[in-house]
């Protein structure tokens, strides 16, 4: 069953035994995700980026000037592997470079999100990665690397590219004096690698809080465990398609 979008509300199919009941259009998931991150941390203002390759080889990318929170399907830019404006009525970021970086050197990368996080950017400032606390906060995967020489921002192409070399094959970075960088294969992928993170963050900064003695990393075989348990898509959509729900029943123009 096929949800159909009257008024600018979502008229809800019943009974189909699906989680999701209507199709994001990829302009779409990018918008989604943008809101759906706002609400775990990724709010500062309108100082993050998303990107998103397409089939085509075209880059599906958030614009400078929409803070996440109010983002829109139609607010998505469209741009070539340089970085150049192909549609959309908004402005390319300079920040862009750093994008561009991982799609260029990196092959699995499809999605790639930046921005400022609440959490992660209390690490950047301490230019430490944060520890394991938590099985909500293991689920990167992989080793968060931490590039620590700030030289400048990353809208100057050879910073962007050393920012993305430190990360090897990693994931996600944090990115001292910056913020956080996540790279994924898939949107639904990206999500749950920021939220993963954003906790991961929070969660460490509070058992520190507490005292150099307090809390008990979690061991690497059990973060291994929970990644592939992740990998192997064992829970479904179910979180993913949850979260997107839940943006779309709060404001169904998130589509448009």
């Amino acid at each position: 069953m096929t949800t159909r979008i009257t008024e600018g509300r979502p008229v809800r199919a019943v009974g189909s035994g699906r989680t999701l009941h209507f199709t994001l259009s990829p302009e779409a998931e990018v918008a989604v995700l943008a809101r759906m991150l706002y609400r775990d941390g990724y709010n500062d203002h309108n100082w993050g980026h998303i990107t998103y390759v397409q089939p085509d080889g075209t880059i599906l990318l958030s614009p400078w000037e929409v803070p996440w929170d109010e983002m829109r399907a139609s607010d998505i830019l469209r741009i070539d592997a340089d970085g150049n404006l192909l549609s959309g009525q908004w402005t390319v970021t300079p920040a862009i470079a750093l994008h561009l970086a991982a799609h260029r050197l990196r092959g699995d990368v499809t999605v790639a999100v930046h921005h400022h996080s609440d959490w992660g950017t209390v690490w950047a400032a301490l230019g430490e990665v944060p520890g394991v606390y938590n099985q909500s906060s293991a689920l990167v995967g992989g080793e968060l690397a931490l590039y620590d020489e700030y030289a400048g921002d990353v809208t100057y192409e050879d910073i962007a590219e050393r920012n993305v070399l430190a990360m090897g094959d990693n994931v996600a970075a944090v990115l001292a004096q910056h913020g956080v960088f996540v790279l994924a294969d898939s949107v639904k992928r990206a999500h749950q690698r920021c939220v993963s993170l954003e906790q991961r963050a929070r969660t460490a900064w509070r058992v520190k809080a507490l005292g150099p003695d307090k809390g008990t990393p979690m061991t690497q075989p059990a973060v291994d465990g929970l990644v592939r348990s992740t990998l192997s898509d064992k829970a479904g959509d179910r979180f993913y398609h949850a979260m997107i729900r839940r943006e779309v029943l709060a404001d169904p123009h998130v589509l448009m």
